[in-house]
């Protein structure tokens, strides 16, 4: 009878600990945007030398080689050659960075949101797994491991060249810009930061999202172009930025500054592949 009782107990405290939910663990940020490329020394030109980010390290991974540039000691460009990219959906994913990597699985696992069967290592040495939000873009969450490349790269490949020092927000493509998006509002917790229209009584166009522990945000913008996914550099002054790419432009074609809806200055500019790269200044047009 006893031991029945302690079986009994057992399997309530199971179901009990079985039926908790799992806590959303927190997000820290852009750890990396990874695109195809048409070949590696067209990134080199591109994002080395135009741009100013040193070459850290590259990794293998399933797609072959990953070519990583160095922002800051958090945040990487990556690049896997194709030589067909210029006519593939290039964005292989954007990550973002989490403490853990297996909590986040099994939360969203929870939320109905299809998963892996398990987490992965990455030929950097980093625990990831990989999800698509509603519109199909890929998101990786990623738990920069004390073992891996990119955290054994700190404090090295930090050019003084580098055009930005941070990744302000990705830009991505979606089907429908929404209010309240289920998967990045409903269940993963961004915030709204701003919309436009702002009259809410008008349909949204556009809008960002707050990563909820962090200060970086994702664009949402409806296009029919699937490459419209793009880093957006954080620069001090549009004007400098827009003067050192023209020194440093050879044959990279540079786009013209405009303001932005949100009343900022805004520059794009594309790879010969068509990627695009944006930058922002923090400050609203004075």
């Amino acid at each position: 009878m006893k031991q029945c009782s302690i079986l009994l107990l057992f399997i309530v405290l199971s179901m009990v600990s079985f039926a908790q939910e799992v806590a959303r663990p927190q997000m820290w940020g852009i750890a990396k945007m990874t695109f195809l490329v048409s070949n590696y020394e067209m990134a080199r030109e591109y994002y080395g030398r135009f741009l100013g980010f040193d070459e850290a390290f590259s990794y293998n991974s399933e797609l072959g080689t990953v070519l990583s540039f160095k922002v800051n000691d958090r945040q990487f460009l990556e690049f896997v050659e194709d030589d067909a990219a210029e006519n593939k959906q290039r964005l292989i994913s954007y990550s973002i960075e989490t403490d853990d990597v297996e909590q986040m699985r099994m939360y969203l696992q929870q939320k109905g949101v299809e998963v892996p069967e398990k987490i992965t290592v990455d030929g950097a040495g980093n625990e990831v797994f990989l999800v698509h939000d509603n519109s199909g873009v890929p998101l990786e969450f990623i738990k920069l491991t004390n073992r891996s490349l990119h955290k054994k790269s700190k404090g090295k490949y930090l050019s003084d060249n580098r055009i930005s020092e941070r990744i302000h927000h990705a830009g991505l493509y979606c089907d429908e810009v929404l209010d309240n998006d289920s998967f990045y509002v409903g269940i993963l917790g961004f915030k709204e930061l701003w919309r436009y229209p702002e009259n809410r009584d008008e349909k949204v166009m556009m809008n960002y999202y707050q990563i909820p522990d962090c200060v970086e945000n994702i664009e949402h913008y409806r296009t029919n172009d699937k490459n419209f996914n793009h880093p957006c550099f954080l620069v001090d002054d549009m004007q400098e930025t827009i003067y050192t790419l023209k020194e440093r432009r050879g044959e990279n074609i540079l786009g013209r500054p405009m303001v932005g809806k949100g009343n900022r200055w805004l520059l794009n500019i594309k790879n010969t592949d068509g990627t695009k790269v944006e930058f922002t200044e923090m400050h609203t047009v004075r």
